[in-house]
């Protein structure tokens, strides 16, 4: 019997320029190195994450009285 199981590392970078990032990746390269001689079927996978779209404020004349409180309203 056999338990399939997935190993994952995470390393995020904040590169200031390609030359940084070159010198991050050639450095996971090289330590993927260690990983790949134990691990046959180790994987390496680098991708550029993009910012998340963050919700926008809205003009200072539109903002209005959006509290997320329930109006009142007079029971006739």
């Amino acid at each position: 019997m056999s338990i399939p199981l997935r190993a994952q590392i995470i390393i995020d970078i904040d590169a200031t320029d390609f030359v940084s990032a070159a010198d991050h990746q050639k450095r996971i390269e090289s330590l993927m190195g260690t990983i790949h001689a134990a691990y046959d079927a180790a994987v390496l996978e680098i991708k550029e994450r993009r910012p998340k779209n963050r919700r926008r404020a809205l003009p200072p004349g539109l903002q209005g009285p959006f509290t997320g409180r329930l109006s009142v309203y007079d029971a006739d």
